[in-house]
């Protein structure tokens, strides 16, 4: 391939250098013949600092002023944040591919010199310039805010991201949201000359407490964390270099993206958010939001795994029929793992459920707490504790993606001869005991299991179960299930209990 050098265009901000080298560093692992010469300029979006983004009127404030280098043939590439581009780009040029996208979930920063001050007021002022994040955030700080907070304040903030945590630390306001993966980026790139901007981002995000917001109540702009690299569409030697080092997923999940947007209008002024991802059992998708005619909408899904989804059924052949329904054991504290706990210092604590921790337990401040899933959170911020974030009903093997932001060792809490799972550490925090009456099984021909251990109590008592249809959350208790069904295909996944028993039956 004959191409000597590439020069690589980008906005002036550290972020955007970082981005473009990222790109740039991926070419040369392909091809180490090839010279990049990295460009910068500021854009329509870098020169006015204060206009909210949403009231900007042009499209493309951060990615007009570099595609008029790229079509005078100043450059042969450009690197954009994905999330900027307008949806419809004009035929002279074209995205050739992204790097493997980065974190799609947003990050509440809160200045921990402001705890008290909410706590005492019950009022959180948040800096947010998106009208996506306005409207998710009001719902997720009231139900997962460890503090009661009556009033739930956003303000308007412009600039990079070190400039916005600045703001947040001089005391503009109590907390911020922003993109994980900027985050990300500027705490871990590999580049020398960034070191320095590295350990004060670190510096900043230890004067804070810090939350990842969960994409099932807070899904992403479209193309947030994946990098776009725009071409012109003449240049088939950049083209096939650039398809080299494109990783084809990523490029799925965000065209996805841009395409529903693009039905609503698309634009940073709208209140949506969509997020597709790739899992081991198939794409989620995340989308919520108000369109401009005032239509709230919300899904959250598995797109392209399960085999059974035409399945019709009967209520009373599904089980459980409600949730209370489901009860096949008892839980006893193990009261020796409070002990453990309240000893318990710098480790990441994966909670499986609400009830792994148990009463008495006091935490220290230098554990980061993960939840299993939404449920879970919302239990333990109700008991004053500060949640880090969840797997979002994921499992275990959902990979929680915070390394940028700690380095500390995992440990589990969970229920006595639970399974061995990814997390090795493990504290026992209660066992399991049988109730004595059990469900009855009688006529049931869909069911929908929220423990492998349920399961395995259930199929001893009345084997024929193996032969009807199953589903389950993703984790270990899809994996356990699968292993024991002699017909895998009847094993279906969907995120929660509500959306397997809507998908069988139309109430």
């Amino acid at each position: 391939m004959e191409k000597k050098e590439i020069r690589i265009l980008s906005r002036k901000s550290d972020l955007a250098q970082i981005q473009a080298k990222l790109v740039g560093f991926e070419i040369n692992r392909k091809f180490p013949n090839i010279k990049i010469i990295y460009l910068t300029k500021k854009t329509e979006g870098d020169v006015d600092k204060y206009s909210p983004l949403s009231e900007m009127k042009t499209t493309g404030v951060f990615t007009e002023d570099l595609r008029k280098n790229l079509i005078e043939g100043k450059c042969e590439a450009i690197v954009h944040s994905w999330k900027d581009m307008p949806i419809e780009i004009e035929k002279e040029t074209m995205i050739a591919g992204s790097l493997r996208r980065a974190d799609e979930r947003d990050i509440l920063l809160v200045n921990k010199n402001k705890i008290n001050k909410i706590k005492k007021l019950k009022k959180i002022s948040i800096l947010s310039s998106s009208p996506r994040r306005v409207y998710n955030l009001k719902d997720f700080i009231n139900d997962y805010f460890p503090y009661n907070c009556d009033e739930v304040v956003f303000n308007n903030v412009r600039g990079n991201i070190p400039t916005r945590i600045k703001k947040l630390l001089n005391g503009d306001g109590d907390a911020l949201i922003i993109a994980k993966a900027a985050i990300d980026r500027l705490l871990n790139n590999p580049f020398k000359e960034f070191k320095k901007l590295s350990k004060e981002i670190k510096n900043y995000i230890d004067q804070c407490l810090w939350m990842v917001v969960p994409l099932s109540v807070n899904p992403s702009a479209p193309g947030q964390g994946a990098l776009a690299i725009e071409i012109k569409s003449n240049d088939s030697i950049t083209k096939k270099i650039i398809k080299e080092i494109s990783d084809p997923l990523s490029v799925t999940c965000v065209t996805k993206e841009r395409e529903i947007l693009k039905k609503y209008g698309g634009g940073c002024h709208q209140k949506i958010g969509i997020t597709f991802f790739p899992t081991f059992f198939g794409l989620v998708k995340s989308e919520k939001g108000e369109s401009e005619s005032g239509n709230k909408f919300y899904d959250w899904s598995v797109i392209n795994f399960n085999e059974n989804n035409n399945l019709i059924a009967k209520t009373d052949e599904i089980f459980p029929k409600n949730n209370s329904e489901y009860k096949f054991f008892k839980r006893i504290i193990i009261k020796d793992s409070i002990n453990k706990l309240n000893f318990l210092k710098n480790h990441c604590i994966w909670i499986s459920r609400k009830s792994a921790l148990p009463e008495g337990a006091l935490l220290s401040s230098t554990n980061i707490i993960w939840a299993s899933g939404l449920k879970t959170w919302k239990s333990l911020s109700k008991r004053g504790i500060w949640v880090n974030g969840c797997s979002d009903s994921m499992g275990e093997d959902f990979n929680p993606n915070i390394s940028s932001l700690c380095q500390l060792p995992w440990i589990k809490l969970t229920h006595l001869n639970s399974v061995e799972s990814l997390i090795k550490n493990v504290i026992y925090t209660y066992e399991l005991r049988e109730e004595e009456n059990l469900p009855d099984f009688t006529n049931k021909k869909y069911f929908y299991w929220m423990s492998s251990s349920a399961f395995k109590l259930s199929i001893a008592k009345d084997p024929r179960i193996l032969e009807a249809f199953h589903a389950c959350g993703p984790g270990n208790t899809f994996k356990e299930i699968k292993k024991m069904l002699k017909d895998p295909s009847k094993l279906s996944v969907h995120l929660s209990y509500d959306q397997w028993r809507s998908s069988l039956i139309n109430e």
